[in-house]
């Protein structure tokens, strides 16, 4: 069976899908290359086919038809690690019969007295999250008591790892459940919804199922939710009405008994996964300002903070209008939501996430609420999707060159459209070159379909009139050279600007990540760089989403540039990788960026996704010892 360490390299490798040197999944999990060999033969006999492919020259690179058609769940691994005990006690805990035999546990799991201790205390600390959940100990047993709902919520949890994020596959989420088949509720589900006429989000459906399952499994073993939710108004409601017949229907095939709270509960969800409101008026009724005003207070922030512009975006107002009024609805109802791509939009688009957590910090000012994390990866799709529609706005300025000729000219212009429009624009068409003309014109590309030589520092492509597909891919990839250029000449800036020796550090040490933060703020402060508010900002944004990654590195700042005096990237390459959050971290970027250059953010934010993407640069940079091979890597 696979260990923690082996799942991650499957893990990670199916994230990157290119090929990586052993030597440097070595440096990223702090094993020797014989390890990581030792651990690719193992995955590999493990699933008894080529899982991850092996060459000489490149490395490793994961098959990924084959990890879509094997049935990889993380059931296949030993409890370990004390991390991997303390989850699969707190399952049994769960999902046994109550109580726990402590010596059975220990030939079970084959750990000493001493070390299953230490377990129990950990999980005491997770448990911590759940104010209703206690570990009874009792001579050589343990057993949980605490409130239904807290224990749904640490089941679902639970069962979301095992998942391990393969939310998308209902046959995955359906064999977590032994005792029923949680297919055939789905289908009475559609057939209930489909009655009443009445649709969920599609996206939400596969994570519906999951709280079905959790509610269902628990309510066979008498198990069974209160609530005061259950309003005169909600009672009325479609959604309630459809959550009794389902309930019903589900009785009559499984021996569930039916409890009007479980029916409240369902119906409180159905109208989070819809996404429109019974209660629109009573939501508008508890906000101290129009939703409009918010947003543009919102796209105001985003502007200044970041450099990003959405105020030409209607899409963007219209929409994030009815979000606000839907996430106040969920908080007014104490409607839970969940987001499948809430780790997908933290670990690939850190700017995005970023930009999600400040817009949640001017809505917790203004309409004063505490906004969840699920809440904002939603807020962040809303605004990666508009960040998607104004980088399509700054195209690449294109003049074309060719002999005229209605006919085949008007379909060259055509066909260059169709495939380009989203990236260039055509200034202007003509049929020769004139060195004056062109330089008063300031285009970025020349495109020509004859031989052209020129002494203008100008991108300049020959392409046949007929635009074949050699022809299409010149034009791409002279479009991806010259984002390129664009993005490498900006980020020398940013680096030669903020990113100081002094603040370079490779021998901090410390056990948690306030340490590592504390050390390097205090040298910030010390040089007068932040004031003595910066470190308690930089604490307070960790509290609200750790900003850790599963790559091993993490971004601390604060949460206000008001606090920053002098702008400056501070990094450290710990000795030994820490616990932060949920990753183990040895690669600390702190950032301390003054109001005047927040534009910055997004710079860096994009070296970071490009970083994030590229596992084997990741390796190499945690190998730098000093801050000149830090530089000179970081800019090649």
């Amino acid at each position: 069976m696979l260990n923690k360490r082996q799942k991650k390299i499957i893990m990670l490798m199916n994230e990157d899908k290119s090929w990586i040197m052993g030597k440097e999944l070595a440096k990223l999990f702090g094993v020797s290359d014989r390890t990581i060999r030792n651990d690719i033969a193992k995955i590999n006999d493990f699933y008894k086919d080529l899982l991850i492919i092996s060459n000489v020259r490149y490395g490793y690179k994961i098959d990924e038809y084959k990890t879509q058609r094997l049935n990889i769940s993380s059931s296949d691994i030993i409890p370990q690690t004390s991390e991997e005990r303390c989850a699969y006690i707190i399952q049994e805990l769960l999902f046994g019969k109550g109580k726990i035999n402590l010596v059975l546990l220990q030939e079970k799991i084959f750990i000493s007295e001493a070390s299953l201790d230490n377990d129990i205390k950990k999980i005491r600390r997770v448990l911590a999250k759940y104010p209703s959940l206690k570990i009874i100990r009792r001579s050589n047993y343990i057993e949980l008591i605490g409130n239904e709902d807290e224990k749904r919520s640490l089941y679902k949890n639970l069962l979301t790892n095992e998942t391990n994020g393969n939310f998308l596959n209902l046959n995955k989420i359906a064999s977590l459940f032994k005792e029923f088949d949680l297919i055939r509720v789905k289908t009475i589900l559609e057939e209930t919804l489909k009655e009443h006429h009445y649709h969920v989000r599609e996206l939400a459906l596969p994570r519906l199922m999951l709280h079905i399952g959790v509610t269902i499994d628990r309510m066979l073993k008498y198990n069974f939710i209160k609530t005061d939710r259950g309003s005169k108004d909600l009672k009325n409601s479609i959604e309630y009405k459809i959550s009794k017949k389902f309930f019903n229907k589900v009785a009559s095939e499984i021996n569930i008994k039916v409890i009007q709270d479980e029916i409240i509960l369902f119906a409180l969800l159905l109208l989070g996964k819809k996404g429109t409101s019974y209660s629109n008026e009573i939501v508008k009724e508890n906000l101290n300002c129009s939703p409009s005003s918010l947003v543009f207070n919102i796209i105001e922030d985003i502007k200044t903070t970041f450099g990003i512009d959405f105020s030409d975006d209607n899409e963007f107002k219209v929409g994030f209008e009815m979000h606000i009024i839907s996430l106040l609805e969920r908080h007014l109802y104490d409607i839970e939501i969940d987001n499948i791509y809430l780790q997908e939009i933290k670990r690939k688009y850190p700017l995005i996430f970023e930009m999600g957590i400040r817009v949640c910090k001017i809505l917790e000012e203004r309409i004063h609420i505490r906004i969840k994390e699920n809440e904002i990866s939603f807020i962040a799709l809303h605004l990666g999707a508009a960040y998607e529609r104004a980088n399509l706005k700054r195209k690449y300025r294109v003049v074309m060159i060719y002999p005229y000729n209605q006919t085949l000219s008007d379909l060259f212009l055509q066909k260059i459209m169709n495939r380009f429009s989203d990236r260039i624009e055509i200034i202007k068409c003509i049929n020769f070159f004139e060195e004056s003309e062109i330089e008063d014109l300031n285009p970025e590309i020349i495109l020509t379909t004859l031989p052209l030589e020129h002494s203008l520092n100008i991108l300049t492509i020959e392409i046949s009139l007929f635009m074949n597909q050699k022809d299409e891919s010149n034009i791409f990839q002279a479009l991806n050279r010259l984002d390129e250029i664009r993005y490498k000449e900006a980020f020398e800036l940013l680096i030669m600007k903020l990113i100081k020796k002094e603040f370079f550090y490779t021998s901090i040490k410390g056990e948690n990540p306030t340490e590592i933060i504390s050390q390097m703020c205090d040298d910030l402060y010390h040089k007068r760089y932040v004031t003595d508010e910066f470190k308690e900002s930089v604490l307070k944004r960790e509290h609200i989403s750790s900003t850790s990654f599963i790559y091993g590195f993490s971004v601390p700042h604060s949460i206000s540039s008001g606090a920053t005096k002098k702008s400056a990237i501070s990094i450290a390459i710990l000795e030994n990788p820490i616990k932060w959050g949920e990753f183990d971290v040895r690669f600390v970027i702190l950032l301390a960026i003054k109001e005047e250059d927040r534009e910055l953010l997004r710079i860096f934010f994009d070296w970071l996704s490009s970083i994030i993407s590229n596992s084997s640069k990741f390796a190499s940079i945690l190998e730098m010892k000093n801050y000149d091979d830090f530089i000179e890597n970081i800019l090649k």
